[in-house]
């Protein structure tokens, strides 16, 4: 028989075995470093956003999970999401569908809670999204050197950022969160780890007491020289003068950086670049398409409860209904069919069956559009929405336009 509970501190060596087969990335080959990940694991085992759980089969430990509790920015307003990670299957028990019976006992307990909206990193994005999770948007890695970033006249001076700056960078967590859909609050256990992790560099730009620019990075040297060959840097950054010190100090770096490593939420980003070219210098297409960045997409959200996020996202439209029927293959009891009415700019659930405009799409291509990672338009074009009256398209275009794309920069 199968059940599905909670974990004890007791129980992690079991789990950490479980673990080692199912992440590669996870280096578990010695005992030592067993203990050592699992040192760190109970460390932030009582958390309380956090919580394990594990599938048994007769009392047998065979596949585990952990569910987050996360405060997120939805278009300005705070809302609550659940998030899941460290999912493991035993590596005996391989399609079994433990992994399915976990998914949809984390979904059910998430709506149970309360929670309008689920998210995750995938590792087969493919996989999870028959599970109704839909794509979010992308990263952009830049491979670079610091003589092609721009270069200013005014000095900005960066210093190290020690534990005794830890309330200076909630704040700017803090600002970052409130001026970026999509953002989760960051707990200040993580601020801690990546400010005490050895080979970690963390510098800041700072005015008036508010940071504007946070920089970590760690160095790898080239094998024979005094260079270094790599920089693996994250960049952040609350305003254009903060990005301005950022790119200006790692230009600084041109004496002793050959390369420069770096990932950003923002798809536009190398019009900041004197020169945008990759360092391979390949070019995708003839005659001069140069190979300027590689994207990849991460996180991937599902809608728990439609009807709270339509009600609450910015929507510039007035008197009229929209149904929305939204169909779900992973969970069929979970297919919707709801009316919105706006009045005055102002929506709420209809209780009566009249109706201007009737939209049908999936469960995670919803997800995907109500958090902005795709405009109706694009829907429309790809074919992921049908919509029942398409003279009304250009008025959804407006009615729904949002100027940001959901950015997420936690990591679980």
């Amino acid at each position: 028989m199968r059940e599905i509970r909670k974990l004890a501190k007791e129980q992690i060596r079991e789990v950490l075995e479980i673990v080692s087969r199912a992440y590669p990335t996870i280096d578990l080959s010695s005992e030592q470093k067993i203990e050592d990940f699992e040192r760190r694991v109970l460390e932030g085992f009582d958390i309380i956003s956090r919580e394990w759980f594990g599938l048994f089969e007769d009392d047998v430990l065979l596949g585990n999970m952990v569910l987050y509790d996360f405060t997120i920015n939805y278009y300005g307003k705070d809302i609550k999401g659940c998030g899941i990670g460290f999912v493991a299957v035993d590596f005996l028990h391989k399609k079994q569908k433990i992994c399915r019976d976990m998914l949809q006992f984390y979904l059910k307990l998430s709506k149970e809670r309360g929670y309008p909206l689920a998210l995750l990193y995938s590792f087969r994005p493919d996989f999870y999204k028959k599970m109704g999770f839909g794509y979010g948007t992308s990263c952009f890695n830049y491979v670079t050197c610091p003589d092609r970033l721009p270069k200013t006249d005014k000095n900005y001076p960066f210093r190290y950022l020690r534990i005794s700056d830890l309330e200076l960078i909630k704040s700017f967590y803090g600002n970052l969160y409130k001026d970026n859909h999509g953002m989760i609050v960051k707990n200040p256990k993580e601020i801690e780890t990546m400010l005490k992790t050895p080979g970690i560099t963390v510098v800041g730009y700072e005015e008036n007491g508010i940071l504007l620019s946070l920089l970590s990075f760690s160095m790898h040297e080239i094998h024979g020289t005094n260079e270094t060959s790599n920089m693996d840097l994250e960049m952040l950054f609350i305003n254009s003068k903060g990005l301005k010190a950022s790119l200006n100090f790692l230009r600084n770096q041109a004496d002793q950086v050959s390369k420069i490593a770096f990932s950003t939420p923002f798809k536009s980003f190398y019009f900041n670049m004197e020169d945008i070219r990759h360092m391979d210098k390949r070019i995708l297409r003839e005659p001069g398409f140069h190979h300027t960045f590689d994207s990849g997409m991460g996180i991937m959200y599902r809608a728990l409860d439609p009807v709270n996020l339509i009600i609450n996202r910015p929507v510039e439209i007035d008197n009229i209904k929209i149904r929305f029927l939204l169909t779900d293959s992973f969970m069929p009891e979970n297919e919707t069919d709801f009316i919105i009415c706006w009045n005055d700019n102002n929506p709420s659930l209809s209780k009566d069956s009249n109706y201007e405009l009737e939209l049908k799409m999936d469960i995670s291509d919803f997800s995907s559009w109500i958090m902005n990672s795709i405009d109706i338009s694009t829907m429309h074009q790809y074919g992921l929405v049908e919509i029942s009256d398409e003279t009304y398209l250009d008025t959804l275009i407006k009615a729904f336009f949002y100027k940001q794309q959901p950015i997420c920069l936690q990591r679980f």
